[in-house]
């Protein structure tokens, strides 16, 4: 029983001394994409579009909502608007996309991706969300054509620590002139410094605690059975 209570209040003081945190979703990144047409914030002329940006956290820079080559901005007021969406399957060439950059010593944490959307009568209506983690292979979520939360807390998206681009794919139009826009998005999830430290394991052998074959200290505690715990270095 001491042996326990031990290891926990141990591991629970050194998680604090190392910096370890913990906090729940919020807003990291959004635009509303507000600009009006025949005006310089009209949203379609800018590839990609950054004003009225918002961030959550001064640790992180993001590239704005941008487009590719494959499609064409189109006038609207209040929304990121583009065509040549009507391919019968996947284009990989036609897309929205979205980088974000945490700063050195910093991390991201995902929990989810939110906008809302629009298409026109003959717009496209078949959608994919994927990431640049896995080289844009597997879909993320179920994107609808007026926008939905797409959860990003799986593993994959947290303790991001480089740059992490997501792309926003549609096809399916009618027609080449049939638009879809998004009109506003939020990335959520939260933005911590690193921990200055690592983990290891160490094993108390009933003399010692060690770890990778060094000695911790052989003064606690004074136990003779085998026990495990987790320390940060």
């Amino acid at each position: 029983m001491k042996k326990t209570t031990f290891v926990k209040q141990l591991t629970f003081f050194i998680a604090l001394i190392c910096g370890v945190n913990f906090g729940f979703g919020q807003i990291i990144y959004s635009n509303e994409i507000n600009g009006t047409v025949g005006t310089n914030t009209q949203p379609n002329l800018w590839n990609p579009f950054t004003n009225g940006e918002v961030y959550g956290s001064s640790n992180i820079t993001a590239s704005g909502i941008g487009r590719s080559t494959g499609i064409g901005g189109i006038n609207a007021n209040n929304r990121y608007n583009a065509n040549s969406w009507n391919t019968t399957g996947i284009d990989l060439t036609a897309y929205f996309e979205f980088t974000l950059t945490p700063n050195t010593g910093y991390e991201i944490n995902f929990s989810s991706f939110v906008y809302t959307g629009q298409a026109s009568g003959t717009g496209p209506d078949t959608f994919a969300f994927r990431s640049s983690l896995d080289g844009y292979v597997a879909n993320i979520g179920s994107p609808t054509v007026g926008g939905t939360t797409i959860d990003l807390t799986a593993a994959s998206y947290q303790n991001i620590t480089t740059a992490i681009t997501f792309r926003f794919y549609t096809w399916g139009a009618s027609a080449g002139t049939g638009t879809f826009s998004i009109n506003d998005f939020t990335f959520n999830g939260v933005v911590k410094a690193l921990p200055p430290c690592g983990t290891e394991i160490a094993t108390w052998d009933g003399t010692n605690w060690n770890w990778d074959g060094g000695t911790l200290q052989n003064t606690v505690p004074t136990i003779a059975s085998t026990s495990v715990m987790s320390i940060f270095i």
